[in-house]
């Protein structure tokens, strides 16, 4: 990625509004990315492996069409863009006139955009944000357009900014319900300590538990997580926010 692809930073970032209700905030973020050539962007949630969109969506304008429960149902955690999106530690951008960016083609988020009949154009720049709060929220911000012209410099000011206000939002009212397919509080503890490189004896001595009922809990976690061992189910929590190291 070169500076060549971001315009110049002139315009200040002035969103956040004491006592702003989620909606207008998010009309005002809208705004915000369409003065930066924005065509289609989606705000939300995170699904977690195995389960959809649903009720994680807060705004969408993606496409002509609006998203029903059935365009929803086809976009699951495991979708390669919201993937990318979840361990992303900075806004980033991503244009499809690069070869090493075809993966984003894969997305099914890129099938409703085709679908819905819009000019494969208006889809060529991306912005992924990640705002991740450890045990509060996690939500991916999607932005496309044919030419997204923002300075670095202006989109991690503003993806601060975003930060802040949801957080401040959703200390006041969750703006995000716990999302399908959590790990239980007892499954995130021994996965936190199977990540610290402790046994099944360890986490059963210092949790007063019997090593049957770690392997039970190990076991459950890896389901909800889709994963095939220990490994991948520690590194999938971690993706999706359900656990981090101490």
């Amino acid at each position: 990625m070169t500076d060549s692809r971001w315009g110049p930073s002139e315009n200040p970032i002035s969103i956040g509004q004491q006592g702003r209700t989620p909606q207008a905030f998010f009309e005002s973020v809208v705004n915000r990315f369409r003065s930066f050539g924005a065509e289609h962007l989606l705000i939300t949630g995170l699904p977690l492996p195995g389960r959809d969109l649903g009720k994680l969506v807060l705004y969408q304008n993606w496409g002509d069409i609006v998203l029903s429960s059935a365009h929803l149902a086809q976009v699951r955690g495991s979708d390669v863009l919201l993937r990318r999106i979840a361990v992303l530690d900075k806004p980033t951008y991503w244009n499809l006139d690069d070869r090493e960016n075809s993966w984003i083609l894969e997305s099914s988020l890129i099938s409703l955009l085709q679908r819905s009949g819009v000019n494969p154009r208006s889809y060529r720049s991306f912005v992924g944000i990640h705002v991740h709060h450890f045990n509060v929220m996690q939500v991916a911000i999607c932005v496309a357009g044919a030419e997204l012209s923002v300075s670095k410099r202006e989109l991690s000011a503003l993806s601060t900014t975003i930060q802040h206000e949801l957080a401040e939002m959703h200390s006041v009212h969750p703006i995000l319900s716990s999302r399908p397919g959590e790990l239980s509080s007892r499954e995130k503890l021994v996965l936190s300590l199977t990540a610290e490189g402790k046994t099944a004896g360890d986490i059963a001595e210092e949790l007063q538990i019997s090593q049957r009922t770690v392997h039970a809990h190990l076991q459950n976690a890896s389901e909800k997580m889709q994963a095939s061992n220990k490994t991948q189910t520690v590194v999938e929590a971690m993706r999706y926010g359900q656990i981090q190291l101490r």
